[in-house]
């Protein structure tokens, strides 16, 4: 698959749209919309090894609350890490002591080049928030317990936060202090 053209059909505050022509192994040319985005960084936030830090927030793409872990946009050139550390304090008001890159992935890569980077923030410490223009953040901590129930009843709609948390879930025993 070779690129051959981009044009830019949308710009707005955080991300753009594109249409992309393509052609592919046998020379065949067509075109394809992307959603072309900075990509951003997610947190799960450890109040204690068995207590996660969840946010409920209104989301307009759901049109309602959701309950999710923090996340949010990396700025021009910003290290994923220092933009978790960031969104962790703005959001939820504690400063993490350990961040640790947990995996990468793409949330919807048919139509949206966004990549987002999945952190676990331990040995929080208070600190204050500051939300932006348009956000209603309020923290829910949760046990894995609950968190489980949450998830097995479809109570937990956001896809990073279900990717996070499953992956958490599968790899916690592995992942040192947070051994219970």
């Amino acid at each position: 698959m070779r690129i051959l053209n981009r044009e830019e059909l949308l710009k707005a505050r955080n991300f753009k749209v594109a249409r992309i022509t393509l052609q592919n192994d046998e020379g065949k040319e067509f075109a394809r919309e992307v959603i072309e985005h900075p990509g951003a960084a997610c947190v799960v936030p450890l109040l204690d090894n068995d207590t996660v830090l969840m946010v409920e927030q209104w989301r307009i793409g759901a049109r309602k609350p959701l309950l999710e872990i923090p996340a949010g946009t990396l700025d021009e050139g910003e290290d994923p890490m220092a933009c978790a550390a960031r969104e962790l304090e703005e959001e939820t008001g504690y400063r993490a002591g350990k961040l640790e890159h947990m995996f990468t992935m793409f949330p919807s890569p048919g139509i949206l080049d966004e990549k987002m980077f999945i952190f676990m923030a331990r040995e929080l410490t208070p600190s204050k928030t500051n939300f932006d223009e348009d956000e209603q953040i309020s923290n829910r901590p949760m046990s894995f317990r609950d968190l489980r129930i949450q998830l097995k009843a479809n109570n937990i709609k956001d896809g990073k936060t279900i990717a996070a948390l499953g992956y958490l879930m599968v790899f916690k025993p592995f992942l040192g202090e947070t051994r219970t």
